[in-house]
């Protein structure tokens, strides 16, 4: 991450029967930018079975970000290794479903008073 450090990123998992599944989550107080132009991502707490590309849950929740509440859905795709960082990813309103890259939280910028939040959950097939 680049610009103040006021994003803070939690998770839990389980790992039984052959099966993870986790949740994750990214909490922005500041206003934060990616370190990179690929944006923000995740690394899969196990490595997942290769060869399988496997769909997240992503939630985002502006809590009070531009004097309202916000929610929306988007996707991360599992590389699969458990060491290369996923890139979270959201639908667009541009060119039918393209997805974009997530690649600033606004924290406190324009009315934000809680935080931004990114929650990332799901299963998946370990290696």
């Amino acid at each position: 991450m680049a610009g103040t450090n006021g994003t803070t990123g939690t998770g839990e998992y389980v790992d039984a029967n052959g099966v993870v599944t986790f949740t994750a989550q990214i909490s922005a107080r500041k206003e934060t930018r990616a370190a990179s132009s690929a944006g923000f991502g995740l690394t899969l707490p196990v490595p997942a079975k290769t060869g399988k590309r496997v769909l997240f849950q992503l939630e985002l929740d502006g809590r009070d970000a531009d004097n309202g509440i916000w929610t929306g859905n988007g996707i991360i795709y599992a590389g699969g290794d458990g060491v290369q960082i996923d890139r979270l990813r959201v639908t667009s309103t541009s060119n039918g479903a393209a997805l974009t890259k997530i690649d600033y939280l606004y924290g406190d910028f324009e009315g934000a008073t809680e935080a931004e939040i990114i929650t990332v959950s799901g299963s998946y097939v370990r290696a």
